[in-house]
């Protein structure tokens, strides 16, 4: 079933009036809108609608305290993590302290022990992530330093490739979970330091080419090159206790170029990966943050290049 999903044009919030420059993800919590700014001075803004404040933190770099290069944030309970996949650590904030002076974020180093991880996020005191992993797609990493890998790669890609490239395919695969090259969403629970795969949900078949042997030379090597017409997958994901907000691109390189990572459809499934009901947007948004409180989805419109959030009401 397809709907029209529209939105009140009178609740939204401008982020060009805010000063708040080429946004890519958020997450809303209450009143409080944390907003992942990657090409800005500061990774991150955090903006309170009550009183109009915007915080700004993690000043790019590479250094102690700073950032380089985040693409997906998550939000659990009142902290918001994003993970730097140029320093290989995760950063952590939380919304009850952001706002007191001398507050500064925590970041966890990941990249340890030969770990390359593309995404991760807190699971009580241990980390789940994901990355160039050939033990398992998933990684559980405890506080004691231990590391539990498992559920083996989805079938979207070719059965016949090695575990390396396979971990390559699915690097640009982001948690929570966000699969944004191959359109594929990977459902799975988790047991103790282990997870197990509920099912796997295929929205396209990649067009990509492997190249399995490396060239001779020293020039750059490409083991996984994506077809510019390639249909993109999945830009950002939102969930509530009972159902999975997926936004969709399904756009190509070829076709929209800098623009594929947005869309203008929310595919919504069950935590079983049966779909439930696909909404049709007005506006192409490259992120999503679902609200229990009002049952309410909120959107990133980039629309026209004028980022606003703009409210779905379901």
């Amino acid at each position: 079933k397809v709907s029209e999903l529209y939105y009140a044009q009178s609740d939204n919030i401008d982020l060009e009036a805010l000063n708040i420059v080429s946004p890519s993800k958020f997450v809303k919590k209450g009143n409080l809108y944390a907003i992942l700014t990657p090409n800005s001075a500061y990774r991150f803004a955090i903006y309170d609608s009550e009183s109009g404040n915007v915080t700004r933190l993690v000043p790019a770099g590479k250094n102690e305290g700073e950032g380089m290069y985040y693409i997906s944030m998550n939000l659990q309970g009142d902290i918001v993590s994003a993970f730097d996949f140029g320093s290989g650590r995760l950063v952590e904030i939380d919304l009850n302290e952001y706002a007191t002076p001398g507050y500064r974020p925590v970041f966890t180093s990941l990249a340890e022990d030969g770990k390359t991880p593309f995404g991760a996020i807190r699971l009580d005191e241990r980390i789940l992530s994901t990355g160039l992993y050939t033990a398992g797609r998933y990684c559980i990493s405890q506080a004691t330093g231990y590391n539990s890998y498992s559920v083996s790669y989805p079938t979207c890609a070719d059965p016949t490739l090695t575990d390396t490239l396979k971990s390559i395919f699915y690097a640009s695969n982001i948690l929570a979970l966000n699969p944004m090259q191959s359109g594929c969403l990977d459902i799975c629970e988790i047991h103790d330091n282990e997870l197990s795969r509920i099912k796997e949900v295929h929205m396209t078949t990649p067009r990509v080419k492997f190249n399995r042997h490396r060239p001779k030379g020293r020039g750059l090597t490409h083991p996984v090159t994506y077809s510019r017409n390639n249909l993109f997958g999945f830009c950002d994901l939102a969930v509530s206790e009972n159902y999975i907000f997926a936004l969709y691109s399904g756009r190509t390189l070829k076709d929209y170029n800098l623009d594929v990572d947005k869309g203008k459809t929310i595919v919504v499934f069950d935590w079983n990966g049966l779909h439930v009901r696909t909404y049709q947007l007005q506006n192409a948004c490259s992120a999503i943050s679902y609200d229990a409180a009002d049952n309410t989805i909120y959107a990133l419109s980039q629309e026209g290049n004028k980022p606003q959030i703009i409210t779905l009401n379901l």
